[in-house]
């Protein structure tokens, strides 16, 4: 009789459970500037940076320049699509697997058009405590219910915090 052989990637999704459900992100927003955008930012940027030449605080003016560079460098490229998967034993999101016992709750914040977002909150996280995975046209009842059955929701959380906040308001990132 044949021995059947499988590869390492098989045996880690078949350990995973079977998926429950699934669905595609892009890996951040791409805000649609418009030169009003642009003037504002450039004006302001500007200002920051002939104030601080005249201040005398070069190391401010070097940091400002580097912003700039940054935004207008990640505007350009196009963000990556990740997966979210829910598997009977754990979540996946992009190349990350959680299993649900590493994982300290959950919460949804829907306030459609604006925020629609899952937020994962893995146990003993040093630097990012939540994970934000878009639900974009995702049905959140249905998500919730899943989720209600491994995890528990943070019924506290009712706002986004204050850097996506800021983000989704002066289009940033």
């Amino acid at each position: 009789m044949a021995e059947e052989k499988y590869t390492e990637q098989e045996l880690e999704i078949a350990h995973r459970g079977n998926i429950l459900m699934q669905w595609q992100f892009p890996e951040y927003v791409k805000y649609d500037r418009g030169a009003l955008w642009y003037i504002l930012a450039f004006g302001i940027g500007g200002g920051l940076l002939i104030w601080a030449t005249l201040d005398g605080n070069f190391l401010f003016a070097l940091m400002i320049i580097l912003f700039a560079f940054i935004i207008f460098t990640h505007h350009r490229a196009d963000p990556l699509d990740l997966h979210f998967t829910v598997y009977e034993r754990g979540l996946q999101i992009g190349d990350l697997f959680f299993l649900y016992r590493d994982i300290d709750k959950f919460a949804i914040l829907y306030e459609p058009p604006f925020i629609k977002t899952l937020y994962i909150m893995p146990k003993g996280a040093a630097f990012r405590k939540e994970i934000p995975v878009p639900m974009l046209d995702e049905d959140p009842v249905a998500i919730r219910t899943m989720l209600l059955d491994f995890l528990t929701e943070d019924l506290d959380r009712d706002e986004e915090n204050y850097y996506e906040t800021m983000n989704r308001i002066f289009k940033l990132w």
